[in-house]
């Protein structure tokens, strides 16, 4: 039997890992493609039943139902153009000079491997784009204003369309000029990683923050829909940052991570711009130490402050300055 090891192309280590990366990642591609599909559906029912239940009031879902429409048929391009290279590069063309790993290289401006460039570079910005958005509605209500902590994000998030114009014009082009140039494929990734890192440290931190002011003014247990741990990471869309080394699987990955965070709008389960208020007005119980029940007359105008989480705990260390009604039990009661 002869060695297999003789059967290895003729290509260095460095080209092989190269190019097994890609068909590895292409494989990953059309496994997230496959749950893109199902949340693209489920997504699309939530949000055309609140269409059709709600007509007053139409314009959120119609405008999240247009951007998952574009974001689902933007993926399913790529997943077509991704699979149609990658065919042309190991199979139809298996034998060009250098083999598949060359083949990308010099072939980046076909038709079709423009069509997969455009549309990962569209998925990469509307993805961006909803974190953003995300970050700002986590922020919404907290005692900083919100345009401080939204002026870095938003300057990123403009560095991150102008060098993707840019890679766009490299990458669609066959002058000599652009293809000599400086390459905007790895600074674009890195700075739309950055962005992602960002965004999904600063939103966990405000989810992290809440949480602790919420355990400690009504106990453990309050606000876990907004702030346990498979939360944080849909809100935070860290999945983006997690798979950021598949670049073939990034954009599939960048749209399941998107679709989550929708899907839970839908639900009503995402954090919103009223989830401060809506949680302790609904939420909030009775406070019993020992024989005697503290209870809320007008909870809502009590939370309703500018800073909602430390006037809950400033109302339960001091009873006596809100408006409370102690109703006695044990003793007087018999």
């Amino acid at each position: 039997m002869s060695d297999q090891s003789s059967w290895t192309p003729d290509e260095s280590s460095q080209t092989l890992l190269t190019e097994e990366g890609w068909l590895q990642s292409t494989v990953i591609s059309a496994v997230a493609y496959g749950i893109d599909v199902a949340l693209y559906f489920m997504c699309f029912h939530l949000l055309w039943q609140q269409m059709i239940t709600q007509r007053t009031n139409y314009k959120q879902p119609l405008s999240l139902l247009i951007y998952i429409t574009v974001s689902f048929i933007l993926c399913t391009l790529f997943i077509a153009s991704l699979a149609d290279f990658t065919q042309l590069a190991f199979i139809q063309d298996r034998n060009y000079p250098g083999g598949p790993s060359a083949f990308e290289n010099d072939m980046f401006s076909i038709p079709i491997d423009n069509l997969g460039n455009v549309t990962g570079i569209l998925i990469m910005l509307l993805a961006d784009a909803l974190v953003v958005w995300r970050c700002m509605v986590v922020y919404t209500g907290c005692r900083v204003p919100p345009w401080i902590i939204m002026i870095f994000p938003c300057l990123m998030f403009a560095a991150c369309v102008a060098m993707a114009l840019m890679w766009l014009v490299q990458v669609t082009t066959t002058s000599a000029y652009y293809s000599n140039s400086i390459n905007f494929t790895i600074p674009i990734l890195v700075l739309s990683l950055t962005l992602n890192i960002t965004i999904t440290i600063a939103i966990v931190l405000r989810l992290l923050a809440f949480r602790y002011c919420v355990s400690k003014a009504l106990g453990s247990k309050y606000g876990t829909r907004y702030t346990s741990v498979a939360a944080m990471i849909i809100e935070s869309a860290a999945l983006h940052s997690t798979f950021s080394t598949f670049i073939e699987a990034l954009p599939q990955v960048q749209v399941i991570a998107m679709l989550l965070i929708i899907f839970r709008v839908a639900q009503g389960n995402a954090w919103s711009k009223d989830s401060v208020n809506s949680l302790m007005t609904s939420e909030t119980q009775p406070i019993s130490i020992g024989n005697i029940v503290f209870t809320s007359r007008n909870t809502s105008e009590t939370f309703a402050s500018s800073n909602p989480t430390l006037g809950a705990i400033e109302k339960h260390e001091t009873c006596e300055k809100s408006d409370h009604n102690c109703i006695a039990e044990g003793s007087s009661a018999a």
